[in-house]
């Protein structure tokens, strides 16, 4: 029944699985080289290399933006400021609190993945996106398995996490973050080329963040990089950012948010193989089954997608 599948969609589906294994890549690999400073600094710093390499978009695309609705001009300032700026940040304190064992990283993962019920619930409520009985079934099987790869087993740790942790704080409201702008993300690229949404996502992004290192943050600490911490912003700003917002919007802009948040769910698996890869940490009997099963939850979304 695969074969049937639109092509169109198969690949819309997999740029945003690609933009989540980017995310993956950038989260457990990278971002951990920079946890000793400031977290606005880095996010400021990635997403103005992002903007600066986008930039060209905004100038191809002038003539379209001047004439952007009210509801376009929202959903660019919420995306924006939500997944752009308060997003990153949150989960970036999160995961330098990790880094720095002030708690588990699988605290700051068990809640970010709530993110899926948050974009579900608001893809229905703001884009009247209707969802089938069985698009429930496999996204909560999705959304199950994806918890159960990051650990292994869930029950010893999801009844351990307290909110009254910073870390897991930011984890959860950075979970809100991505999952709300995942529905206004996709509101953003109905009505705007997928190129020149990214481009504004990422300088309007750089000037609130630049505005937020000269109130709260310590713009000295970036005199302290090395040129190892700079090339990794430059890879960081062509690939898991800049690089991955433009094929998940070029996802989006096709594929409904409510599909997409599940698609999303890519990140617990790509980042049990690059544990495993890197750092020989091998999976168990638990997490090679409920792989599987979220990759054939996948298909059985886009086949349920292809259906209705």
């Amino acid at each position: 029944m695969f074969l049937n599948i639109s092509k169109s969609f198969f690949l819309w589906a997999c740029a945003i699985i690609i933009a989540a294994i980017l995310w993956s890549l950038d989260g457990t690999l990278i971002r951990p080289n920079f946890y000793e400073f400031p977290a606005i600094n880095i996010v400021f710093i990635e997403h103005l290399f992002g903007a600066i390499l986008l930039s060209p978009f905004i100038f191809w695309g002038w003539n379209r933006i001047k004439s952007i609705s009210k509801s376009t001009l929202w959903s660019l300032l919420w995306v924006s400021v939500f997944w752009g700026l308060l997003g990153t940040l949150m989960i970036t304190e999160a995961y330098f609190a990790a880094f720095r064992w002030e708690t588990t990283l699988s605290t700051v993962i068990i809640l970010q993945k709530l993110q899926p019920v948050f974009a579900l619930l608001l893809a229905g409520v703001l884009l009247k996106e209707r969802l089938t009985k069985r698009f429930y079934i496999f996204a909560g099987l999705a959304i199950f398995s994806a918890y159960m790869i990051a650990y292994g087993s869930l029950w010893k740790e999801i009844f351990n996490i307290s909110l009254g942790n910073n870390a897991a704080l930011y984890a959860f409201l950075a979970a809100f973050a991505f999952g709300s702008s995942t529905v206004f993300g996709k509101n953003l690229v109905s009505d705007l080329w997928f190129r020149v949404s990214t481009a504004l996502r990422f300088t309007l992004t750089t000037i609130l963040a630049w505005i937020t290192v000269l109130i709260f943050g310590d713009m000295m600490s970036i005199s302290n990089f090395t040129g190892f911490h700079w090339q990794l912003l430059i890879f960081i700003a062509c690939t898991s950012w800049a690089g991955a917002l433009f094929l998940y919007y070029f996802g989006l802009k096709k594929v409904a948010a409510s599909n997409a948040t599940i698609f999303e769910l890519a990140w617990p698996l790509s980042g049990i193989f690059f544990d495993w890869y890197f750092n020989g940490n091998i999976l168990n009997s638990t997490q090679i089954i409920f792989s599987i099963i979220l990759l054939i939850s996948f298909f059985m979304i886009i086949e349920e997608h292809k259906n209705n």
